[in-house]
């Protein structure tokens, strides 16, 4: 049996679209990822049963040529015009049809049982695919779209539209919590959905001594760092966590990893506050190495400030990886991170707005981690990927079952050695 999954971005930044390729890879499907080509790292090795189908789309090469080649000025010049909500809704659109017309082109003729798409942005595609083709679509979003943090208004409701309009054509829904669940549940009570946390690969081995950032930023030995990793929003709570370590001893440091049309804003505060040794902006990492960085800090915050009621349902990525990489949590007290951090006492919840409050709790666990980490550890050893994927492969299992008893016995499948995914000489576009 095959599958085309579809993502709309490089495959280099979505570990989640990784793990679930291999995992149906060992199960014993073929699978091909159909994704953009946006940077110029080689294409990563995953499982000999998946492919990658990586497509240049123009305007992503502007944008990554202008990040290669252009000095600060010209490239602030540039991203301002191209964040102007008209001029991003007119790009964005060319380069998501002409992804989707290269995918369209690509499985004519091919034989796929599954399409399972990654995102709002993919789901029209998988859409055509199961009414051109009669494969069962599988709708993987990994978030509730239109209550994402760090997207602006028009574009979660952009991705709420084309998931409103596509979702009477998904077989089956994958949501990152129970919550999440029940949300889905709500609005379409006849669908059938799997709960599969976004957990990454628990690391072989933690750090005997955390050193990465001491060495990094020539910090000392006594120095204890607190790590945010992730995009520079708004609603994430960061101008709260550098104000609050105003009320912190002078070995609290933090690293803020990642980036975001915020990061001049935060450079500004941290300049204000007089922080300019005790705050430090790390640029984003891949996420083969980001866990072996996060290993080496000594507290992971998760500050998501509700902007909506259900946003406070969503677990985000990072919470998973601070845990997996050993390190304890202060965290927003919201039902999505509560369940998480609260459950195992893996950390602190604390209003994040409060930024006494968000101070006070980072004071307490580092002052004392051993309770923490314990918690953490408890956390690590029971939400680990591999107990996930088993609801993966069956679901996957099912849908092979499914397809079995809606075949007639005059249309069998072709043996496996008879199928294709795609015409050889299409490998790479």
């Amino acid at each position: 049996m095959r599958v085309l999954m579809v993502l709309f971005k490089d495959i280099h930044y979505d570990a989640r679209v990784h793990r679930e390729a291999i995992a149906l890879a060992e199960a014993g499907w073929y699978v091909d990822i159909a994704c953009l080509h946006t940077t110029s790292q080689p294409a990563p090795e995953i499982h000999e049963r998946v492919r990658l189908l990586r497509y240049p789309i123009q305007t992503k090469r502007i944008k990554r040529y202008v990040e290669q080649k252009a000095d600060q000025r010209v490239k602030r010049g540039v991203y301002r015009v191209v964040r102007n909500p008209v001029v991003k809704v007119a790009k964005d659109a060319v380069a998501k049809r002409d992804f989707a017309m290269k995918v369209w082109d690509l499985c004519q003729g091919a034989n796929y049982s599954a399409v399972h798409c990654h995102g709002a942005e993919t789901l029209s595609i998988g859409a055509y695919l199961k009414q051109k083709h009669g494969l069962t679509l599988v709708y993987d979003p990994h978030h509730v779209y239109e209550d994402s943090n760090g997207k602006k208004r028009w574009e979660r409701t952009a991705s709420q539209r084309a998931e409103t309009v596509w979702m009477d054509e998904v077989d089956h829904l994958i949501a990152i919590n129970e919550l999440i669940e029940a949300e889905f549940q709500h609005r379409y009570p006849n669908l059938s959905i799997t709960v599969l946390r976004n957990i990454p690969q628990t690391l072989d081995q933690l750090p005997r001594e955390k050193n990465y950032f001491h060495r990094r930023y020539d910090l000392k030995a006594e120095d204890q760092v607190i790590l945010y990793q992730g995009g520079f929003t708004q609603n994430r709570g960061l101008e709260e966590l550098i104000r609050a370590l105003v009320h912190l001893p002078e070995r609290h440091k933090l690293v803020l990893l990642g980036f975001g049309e915020w990061k001049e804003r935060l450079e500004q505060l941290v300049k204000e506050k007089g922080l300019t040794d005790r705050v430090f902006f790390h640029p984003p990492l891949l996420p083969c190495k980001l866990l072996h960085v996060t290993s080496h800090a000594d507290l992971g915050a998760v500050l998501y400030q509700s902007t909506c009621p259900k946003n406070r349902l969503v677990t985000p990525n990072k919470l998973f990886e601070y845990i997996q990489a050993g390190i304890p949590v202060i965290s927003s007290d919201r039902p999505g991170k509560a369940i998480v951090v609260g459950t195992y006492q893996a950390g602190r919840l604390v209003d994040p707005h409060n930024v006494q409050e968000i101070a006070d709790a980072i004071r307490e666990i580092l002052s004392d981690p051993d309770p923490w980490l314990i918690g953490t550890h408890k956390a690590r050893k029971q939400l680990r990927w591999e107990k996930e994927q088993e609801r993966l492969v069956e679901l996957y299992r099912q849908i092979i079952l499914a397809r079995r008893n809606q075949r007639d016995e005059s249309e069998q499948e072709p043996e496996q050695e008879d199928l294709f995914s795609i015409q050889p000489h299409l490998r790479q576009l």
